[in-house]
């Protein structure tokens, strides 16, 4: 899936390119360095929180990921493709189902197809929440800082603020016997 230039169109290009863009000259960066980083974290946001989304080829933008960049990450690629496709349906699709798509299709183009239909979804989809959460009608720059404040404390306190240490050492130990 990963073996060659990723190619992002139309408004997720758009939002892409914001994403890692300076938001004024006070700021020496966007929030992302590359839109390989944007590319990393969007499938994991689209999948937590729920969204996916359809190329759109209405809005006349584009943006990409050279083949080079993926293949310094691939590890990191395939990792997230094998996570989706494992949660992906979880309550209705048996484990073994969702096994063969996470691990065992990674050569066979034919079998692997649904799944990458559904990795782009979530990478869409993620792209869609992080321009929301963080750049929609944000006007200077305390507002842009103030909202990827919010983004990261909702995400938070969504996902870990009931993980205490108490518990990840629990889990360790049990991980351990």
């Amino acid at each position: 899936m990963f073996d060659k230039n990723i190619i992002i169109k139309g408004h997720h290009a758009t939002y892409m390119k914001k994403l890692v863009s300076k938001f004024d000259s006070s700021l020496s960066q966007g929030i992302f360095d590359r839109n390989l980083d944007v590319y990393l974290i969007a499938p994991i946001v689209g999948k937590l929180f729920n969204r996916k989304s359809v190329v759109d080829n209405d809005v006349k933008d584009d943006t990409s990921i050279h083949t080079e960049q993926i293949n310094s990450v691939m590890d990191q690629l395939e990792f997230n493709y094998r996570i989706i496709m494992m949660l992906e349906d979880k309550e209705k699709v048996d484990i073994e189902t969702r096994t063969n798509k996470a691990f065992r299709y990674d050569r066979d183009i034919e079998n692997r197809k649904s799944g990458d239909a559904i990795f782009e979804q979530y990478v869409l989809g993620g792209i869609e929440v992080l321009y929301e959460k963080i750049m929609l009608e944000t006007n200077d720059t305390d507002e842009y800082l103030r909202k990827m404040y919010q983004f990261i404390s909702e995400f938070y306190n969504r996902y870990f603020s009931e993980i205490d240490n108490e518990d990840i050492y629990k889990l360790c130990k049990l991980a351990g016997s």
